[in-house]
């Protein structure tokens, strides 16, 4: 008699045995619908064998699939995955495959329809463009390494505009021509419009598409082609990864240092990470680039585990632009100004529009005002359920909170004095925007944010808007930073940026280095020179400083630097376990005896990693308090990814064994927000 291990979609760690039908063709990896429990579900096979279990089982009768939806080599890899993520593999399946496969079929149900197209949406783009000789070095070299038929993990650092995007687009080509499948994964398909357009011209029908503005039928569908093989290369976001491709030669992820290849809740992995092994496993090139890697990559590079390919040219004629600093504190202290723009930004915009030439202002935080603040008892208004302010957004009159939504009336009074001495603080895009629409009024302008964002076909209308020159300045958020080539912008402001430098965490000064690289990269793609004005209170920060010279290599090395000293990645493994309650004081008990258990088990550390694996914690989150949930946090520390596992399952083992009613947790292996 044979028995079936199958695998739910739910984060369990272990499967359920059933038992097989001699009748029944079952094999590992097909879709079975069994009973389970009360109900009924569908799981996946893992593993057929012969050894009968003590306790009684229940049948398969029939799969619902004539093949199996799992590739056999997926097994290997989604298994490494499973326990590089501490996570129960019906959690990793569930991410892997199309939610369609796990809803229960009905007699009724009808075949699931394809109403329109993934590319309805997206851009058809520009004429062929030659390679240079940098270009067509990197290419040859790449394509030797697909002939070869083996894993080649490598990094291509390019200057914005240095042609990235062509070096991919001739590459994939190859590997299809070469009888073989790619996947291209993006940061967000929505702000990329130009290239899955391009892509769309090259490949046609051969082109799949994913990402979560797909319906469930349209998901599912691009799936089925790119395991029938109607499909050879797939664009799309981290979920792409998860492509059925049995023959995958090349991997490509494009601006690799982006935290939305970061998946931040449930199955918490690195789209990164997990194409690298999955290269590793199916032999294929595994391509990262982008002109601001992260430092882990960089790092990998540079001690040899990575090939490194650099581009240090724009392509064609285009220049590299001239960035100006400005330091407001001296600019604040000679001029008394109130307002947001400085007065060369504010003369630098008026020579553009005079040009007919159009400007991007980034300022990285949305709405009017930072919040909103009495002058009387000195408090700012803060959200109910989470440690935050408030932000105030003008054009719905409200204030809001970011991170769950509440929102209230602007009041006329304090709510804790009853004063009416209050007033806003600090900028936003909606501060901005109204700034520019008083001195420029003639000037069309948009603004591209998060907030406007959610109206229906407002991004790709305003990025369409702004490629054919009918907007004059866009200001918006670090959406308006990712990979957009828009030949009429020639100028590029930018506002806050060292407002993320002094937040709690290790990699603010890396993000803060790359955001303003990337944004500073929009301006003078075309032929027309481009120029960035920086505005700033913290002018002689070193990423401020080495982003404004387009010194990569100096700014890894300091930022290398504090890493070493205060023992951080890329130089030590992290693995952080999360928490979260609704009542303080039970939580706050819990993590108390926690903290026990971790000096008498583990070394409790907060300097420099001094060997074998550490503890930082337990402690508050530096934001305590979200969605009316307290939160605390745990950081593991090691110098390899095996020594921060071990602690970590020792410290999983307690937490499960402990853990109070009413409060969740959470492990986040190589973890990316500290806040």
């Amino acid at each position: 008699m044979d028995y079936a291990e199958i695998v739910f979609p739910v984060p369990l760690a272990h499967s359920f045995t059933y038992e097989v039908s001699p009748a029944t063709p079952l094999k590992r990896g097909f879709l079975v619908e069994v009973p389970f429990g009360r109900r009924r579900a569908i799981g996946v096979v893992a593993e057929i064998h012969q050894n009968k279990p003590e306790r009684p089982t229940r049948k398969v009768e029939t799969p619902l699939h004539s093949e199996a939806v799992v590739p056999e080599f997926f097994w290997e890899w989604l298994g490494w995955v499973s326990r590089y993520y501490l996570t129960p593999i019906g959690e990793v399946l569930a991410s892997a495959l199309p939610s369609k496969f796990f809803k229960l079929r009905s007699a009724k149900q009808r075949p699931p329809s394809i109403r329109s197209s993934p590319f309805a949406k997206h851009w058809l783009t520009e004429k062929e463009i030659q390679l240079n000789q940098d270009q067509k070095g990197i290419l040859s070299s790449l394509v030797e390494q697909v002939d070869k038929n083996r894993f080649f993990p490598s990094l291509l650092f390019g200057v914005t505009g240095s042609g990235k995007t062509e070096i991919y687009l001739k590459l994939l080509q190859q590997v299809v021509l070469k009888g073989r499948s790619a996947i291209f994964l993006v940061p967000e398909i929505g702000l990329t419009p130009q290239i899955v357009g391009r892509f769309r011209q090259v490949f046609g029908e051969k082109l799949a598409l994913t990402h979560s503005g797909l319906t469930e039928n349209q998901r599912l569908h691009e799936w089925k082609r790119c395991r029938d093989g109607s499909a050879r290369v797939i664009v799309g976001t981290r979920s792409a990864l998860f492509s059925p491709f049995a023959d995958c030669g090349l991997i490509v992820i494009d601006e690799e240092h982006d935290s939305s290849y970061k998946q931040e809740e449930g199955f918490r992995y690195h789209a990164r990470d997990l194409a690298l092994m999955r290269g590793k496993i199916q032999n294929s090139v595994v391509l990262m680039g982008s002109a601001t890697p992260s430092l882990e990559s960089f790092y990998n590079a540079r001690s040899g585990k990575y090939h490194l390919y650099t581009l240090r040219e724009r392509a064609g004629d285009a220049v590299m632009p001239k960035i100006r600093l400005v330091d407001m504190a001296a600019f604040k202290r000679q001029t008394k100004s109130v307002l947001s723009l400085c007065d060369e930004l504010h003369q630098a915009i008026a020579e553009t529009l005079k040009r007919k030439e159009q400007v991007l202002i980034l300022i990285n935080r949305r709405g009017f005002a930072n919040s909103f603040f009495c002058l009387a008892c000195e408090k700012a208004f803060l959200c109910p359920n989470c440690s935050v302010n408030l932000t105030c957004h003008r054009a719905s009159k409200s204030l809001l909170c970011h991170y769950c939504g509440y929102e209230m009336g602007i009041p006329q009074s304090c709510p804790s004095c009853a004063s009416r001495e209050v007033t806003l603080l600090g900028l936003g895009t909606e501060t901005v925007e109204e700034e520019i629409k008083t001195w420029f009024p003639k000037a069309r302008v948009a603004r591209l944010d998060r907030d406007s964002a959610q109206k229906k076909g407002y991004l790709l209308q305003t990025l369409e808007r702004l490629k054919e020159g009918k907007i004059d300045i866009l200001v918006g958020t670090q959406m308006i930073a990712k990979g957009h080539d828009i030949p009429g912008v020639t100028l590029v402001g930018v506002l806050g940026i060292d407002v993320g430098l002094g937040l709690p965490d290790f990699r603010s000064a890396e993000r803060s280095y790359q955001l303003l690289t990337q944004v500073s990269g929009r301006a003078g793609r075309g032929s027309a020179p481009g120029r960035v004005i920086v505005q700033t209170f913290a002018p002689n920060h070193y990423s401020i400083q080495c982003a404004c010279r387009g010194d990569f290599e100096g700014f890894f090395e300091q930022e290398l630097s504090f890493r070493r000293e205060t023992g951080y990645p890329p130089v030590t493994r992290l693995i952080q376990f999360r928490f979260s309650g609704t009542n303080e004081k039970r939580l706050a008990d819990f993590m108390r005896r926690l903290g026990s258990y971790l000096e008498a088990s583990m070394k409790v550390h907060s300097g420099p990693l001094a060997g074998g694996p550490a503890a930082l914690g337990p402690a508050k989150a530096p934001i305590e308090k979200i969605r009316g949930r307290f939160r605390w946090q745990i950081l593991l520390k090691g110098a390899t990814i095996n020594e921060v596992q071990k602690g970590a399952s020792l410290l999983a083992s307690s937490v499960e064994r402990s853990l109070p009613a009413g409060v969740k947790w959470a492990v986040d292996v190589d973890p990316l927000g500290m806040l």
